[in-house]
């Protein structure tokens, strides 16, 4: 990231900590502390709570995918019989088709 205006008052954050003389894994929970997990660029892995974070997008579109194609095959219909005058509108159209053949 080139330049991120979000990111400027986060760095100078860490520069000010720094400058206090706090270690890079300080400074890491402090912002946790203040922001909380989304403060991470990754979730913590030993947690339930980050297992959760990496399963459940998977699990959701999974779920989704079922839901739509319970949907889909649950609204299915059997297609409307073609009555007579659409039938002799097909045969015109084909019979003209059947000519420039």
């Amino acid at each position: 990231m080139l330049h991120c205006h979000s990111a400027d008052p986060k760095r100078q954050r860490i520069h000010e900590l720094q400058s206090q003389g706090m270690s890079d894994d300080a400074i890491v929970n402090t912002f946790v502390r203040e922001e909380g997990v989304v403060a991470l660029s990754s979730p913590p892995s030993g947690s339930l709570g980050g297992l959760i974070t990496w399963i459940m997008p998977g699990v959701v579109l999974l779920l989704g995918f079922y839901i739509y194609m319970r949907y889909v095959r649950g609204n299915r219909q059997a297609p409307a019989p073609i009555s007579a005058e659409d039938q002799a509108l097909l045969d015109r159209y084909r019979g003209h088709l059947g000519e420039d053949e």
